[in-house]
C-alpha cells in the first residue's frame, strides 16, 4: 500500500516535471545579456539557435526517461557496476546518459564552413570524446577522427564507431589536424594549464583551430588523475573569476585563453544537454563555445622572419 502511494507521488511528481521542462521557451538558452559583457567578448559573440536536431533529441530522451522498465533496469545496473567501475564507464556498458552539445547545421555555422566543404581529407581530434556521439556529429564535416578517452569501456564504443584511439599521454605527439575539439574537458582535466600548453603546440603546429567548450559557471572535479587515482582535484584551479555567465565568460577570456597565446574567433552559448532519467526528461547545462586560434609567441615570430629572409636571399642568389 505505502510502495504503491509512494510510486503515484513519483509519476505524479514526474508529469509536472516533464510538463514544465517542455513548456519552457527555448530561445533563452540561446541568449546573453550583452550589456555585462566587455566590448571584446561582446563582439566575438557568434548567435546560435533552437532547432529541429536538438528537438529530435529531447524528445528521445523523454521516450527514454518515461520507460519505467528501462530506467528500473538502469538502477539496478548501476547499483551492482558501481562497486567496480566509475560512473562514465557505467554508462558506456549501459549505453544511457548520453549528451548533446550541437548540432550539425549550428556547429557548421559557427564553424562557418561553406556548401562546397570537402569532409573526406578532413582530420579532426576530439579529447575526452566520451561515446562518441558529439565525435559522430563532427565526423559530418572531419571524416578521419582521432579519440582519446581514459575510460576504456567508453574507448570501446569510440571504436564501434569506427574512430582512431590515441594514447591519452601521446595524442600531443600527433597530427596535423583540420580541427583539434576539447569539448567540456578542460574543467575535467587533472591540469588545466598543462592541456592548454599542449593544445597550443599543437594547434600552432597544425595551423588549425581549437573547438573549445566549458560549462558556465565552472565546477572543476577529476574523475580521472594520472598521478593520483582517489583525487577528484586538478593540480591547478583555473583562474576565473565571476558569478554570473557573462562575468566567467569575460574572465575566461582574458585570464585564461589570452595568457595560453589563444585568441577568441567566435564564440556562442548553448544548452549541454544529458539524457533523462526517472526523474526528469533532460538535464541543461550552459555551454560557452569557444573557437581558439593560437597566436603566434615571439619565438615562431622570429623563425618565420628568418625563413622569410632566407628565401629572400635564395631568390636574390639565384637571379
Amino acid at each position: 500500500m505505502y510502495r504503491g502511494q509512494r510510486l503515484a507521488r513519483m509519476l505524479e511528481a514526474k508529469i509536472e516535471s516533464d510538463e514544465y521542462l517542455f513548456s519552457i521557451d527555448r530561445r533563452y538558452w540561446y541568449e546573453v545579456e550583452r550589456t555585462k559583457l566587455s566590448s571584446d567578448v561582446q563582439s566575438a559573440f557568434f548567435p546560435s539557435a533552437y532547432d529541429s536536431e536538438t528537438e529530435a533529441f529531447l524528445d528521445a530522451s523523454r521516450e527514454v526517461s518515461n520507460n519505467i522498465c528501462l530506467q528500473i533496469y538502469y538502477s539496478l545496473a548501476t547499483s551492482l557496476l558501481s562497486f567496480l567501475l566509475t560512473k562514465t564507464s557505467i554508462n558506456g556498458i549501459l549505453g544511457r546518459g548520453g549528451m548533446f552539445v550541437f548540432s550539425k547545421n549550428q556547429i557548421k555555422n559557427f564553424l562557418q564552413l561553406p556548401d562546397e566543404w570537402i569532409s573526406s581529407d578532413k582530420r579532426v581530434l576530439d579529447l575526452g570524446a566520451g561515446d562518441g556521439d558529439v565525435s559522430q556529429v563532427l565526423s559530418h564535416f572531419y571524416k578521419n577522427v582521432y579519440a582519446t578517452e581514459t575510460s576504456q569501456v567508453m574507448q570501446w564504443r569510440l571504436k564501434q564507431h569506427g574512430f582512431n584511439i590515441l594514447d591519452i599521454e601521446k595524442w600531443k605527439e600527433t597530427g596535423p589536424y583540420e580541427l583539434i575539439s576539447v569539448l567540456n574537458l578542460l574543467d575535467r582535466h587533472y591540469n588545466p594549464q598543462k592541456l592548454l600548453k599542449e593544445l597550443f603546440e599543437l594547434s600552432s603546429r597544425s595551423n588549425c583551430m581549437v573547438l573549445l567548450a566549458i560549462v558556465l559557471p565552472v565546477s572543476q572535479y577529476v574523475e580521472f588523475n594520472l598521478k593520483n587515482a582517489s583525487n577528484t582535484y586538478p593540480d591547478n584551479w583555473l583562474p576565473i573569476s565571476g558569478t554570473t555567465f557573462e562575468e566567467q565568460i569575460n574572465s575566461i577570456v582574458h585570464d585564461v585563453f589570452e595568457p595560453s597565446n589563444f585568441e577568441v574567433v567566435r564564440w556562442t552559448k548553448l544548452p549541454y544537454l544529458c539524457e533523462g532519467d526517472s526523474v526528469r526528461a533532460y538535464y541543461k547545462l550552459d555551454d560557452a563555445i569557444f573557437l581558439l586560434k593560437p597566436r603566434k609567441t615571439s619565438d615562431q615570430v622570429q623563425y618565420s622572419e628568418n625563413l622569410e629572409s632566407q628565401h629572400v636571399h635564395h631568390e636574390h642568389d639565384t637571379l
